[in-house]
């Protein structure tokens, strides 16, 4: 059995989009690969798949390499265990510091056999440079959101030890 699955760029200028039809006893490792190749990225980054719902809210993390023993790693998952049904819903980041983020959902989950990954429909180029989420945009002031006057701060002569 193969899943077809919809891969999303999260990018408000233009849709950039591709199917994959993946057989359904994939790792997710592998899968993170594939995506990765279908959008022309270059592998050695982190990554991480997130579960989702509906309203493509962030849930439980899948990392690429486990951080202790208790962790379940895409290695230790198939798709068909987190994507085995119509609908069904995972975020994708890749590289934390460039945050290339996409959505994933599952458009069929009884396609033909295949062995191995397919791209079966590509829409859309890929930005040079990840796109900046809504959130980033606008300050580089880590403290931005804070509130707090940093200026009675910036006087460093009226310390003493």
């Amino acid at each position: 059995m193969s899943i077809k699955i919809r891969v999303v760029l999260d990018w408000e200028e233009e849709d950039v989009l591709r199917d994959l039809l993946v057989p359904a006893d994939l790792n997710l490792d592998q899968l993170h690969l594939a995506i990765l190749q279908s959008f022309q990225l270059s592998p050695g980054e982190m990554a991480s798949f997130y579960h989702s719902n509906e309203d493509w809210e962030q849930g439980h993390e899948i990392p690429l390499m486990p951080f202790d023993d208790r962790q379940t790693s895409m290695k230790d998952l198939q798709v068909q265990h987190v994507l085995g049904e119509e609908g069904d819903r995972l975020l994708y980041v890749y590289d934390f510091l460039e945050m290339w983020t996409f959505f994933l959902e599952v458009l069929s989950a009884e396609g033909p056999d295949t062995e191995r990954s397919k791209v079966v429909l590509i829409q859309g180029m890929r930005p040079e440079e990840a796109p900046k989420r809504p959130e980033a945009q606008g300050s580089n002031d880590l403290f931005a959101d804070l509130d707090l006057d940093l200026d009675e701060f910036n006087d460093f002569d009226d310390y003493q030890e």
